[in-house]
């Protein structure tokens, strides 16, 4: 790792660091104080360790899913499980050029822009002026700027810009009101192109697949993503009966908190971490050939 490198350190499943190094910059977290100069030439993998109570974090390279864990919250965001499947409906992949209306923290774009690469292009749009100005600082700190284009724009009354009609193949809303926002879709969609909406409340859904088969829109369907995690821990060891001999000290549990060389012998448990129930409904929809969509209409 080189200074001015965005790296994770990884503590575990639920405490990941982003982090920009720079020479004489201390990190500081749950586990300890890491100075990024000891941590500036280490190779990708290794550990990193506090100078005071010996705890060590994992030094990695980022990945959409580091970065959906360790990025600020300024919005409620969209997590792996829901925007795995959101790629899969918007067939994101290298050459591609998508629209996303809702920008928030920058999960979804951050995991986007690397399935577009190369020669992709991702045109995300944020209402919110304060917001979308710190999510481009974000996306310079991701490296994505040449995939990722960030506006400050309502799309839902301003629609996605002349130099987007009939370019765009996928969309995806994620707005209060998504309803609002499908003529502007139409207008910069090709035809076959998909819109995928997140929406928390299934009223949301129906009144934007109301709008959405209106508009000429076909194979409407909603999903929803529930998915179990599962981690891998060091079994405990057994605790030891205090006897005559043993000292109170001896007697105490191994604290868990400090990382330890996996020995011969030892075993490990796999299981299962808090799932999240609901989190929002998928709406996708695909925009008919003009030609369908006008007999549809007229019929």
């Amino acid at each position: 790792a080189r200074e001015g490198d965005f790296v994770i350190l990884w503590g575990n499943y639920t405490q990941i660091f982003g982090v920009v190094l720079k020479h004489g910059e201390i990190a500081n977290n749950r586990f300890g104080n890491f100075h990024h100069d000891e941590i500036i030439g280490r190779h990708y993998g290794s550990r990193v360790t506090s100078r005071k109570g010996g705890l060590w974090l994992a030094l990695l390279r980022p990945s959409p899913e580091f970065i959906t864990h360790s990025l600020t919250h300024r919005t409620q965001i969209v997590y792996h499980a829901d925007i795995s499947l959101l790629r899969m409906l918007l067939d994101a992949r290298p050459g591609k050029i998508l629209c996303e209306a809702g920008t928030g923290s920058g999960s979804v774009s951050a995991s986007l822009s690397r399935a577009l690469r190369p020669k992709g292009k991702l045109y995300t749009f944020e209402f919110h002026e304060e917001r979308q100005k710190q999510a481009m600082a974000d996306f310079c700190t991701y490296g994505v700027l040449d995939v990722v284009v960030s506006q400050h724009r309502d799309v839902c009354n301003h629609g996605f810009g002349e130099e987007l009609k009939g370019q765009v193949h996928s969309v995806f809303l994620d707005l209060p009101a998504p309803w609002a926002a499908v003529p502007h879709v139409t207008e910069c969609l090709v035809p076959g192109g998909r819109v995928v909406t997140f929406s928390p409340c299934v009223e949301q859904v129906d009144k934007t697949a109301t709008e959405l088969r209106r508009s000429g829109y076909f194979d409407v369907r909603m999903l929803e993503t529930l998915a179990t995690n599962w981690g891998v821990k060091r079994k405990d060891a057994p605790k030891r009966r205090r006897t005559d001999t043993t000292t109170a000290q001896e007697a105490e549990e191994e604290p868990k908190d400090v990382p330890k060389t996996s020995g011969p012998g030892e075993q490990w448990l796999s299981y299962q971490m808090p799932m999240r129930s609901h989190t929002g409904y998928l709406l996708v929809a695909t925009r008919a050939p003009d030609g369908d969509m006008v007999i549809e209409m007229s019929g």
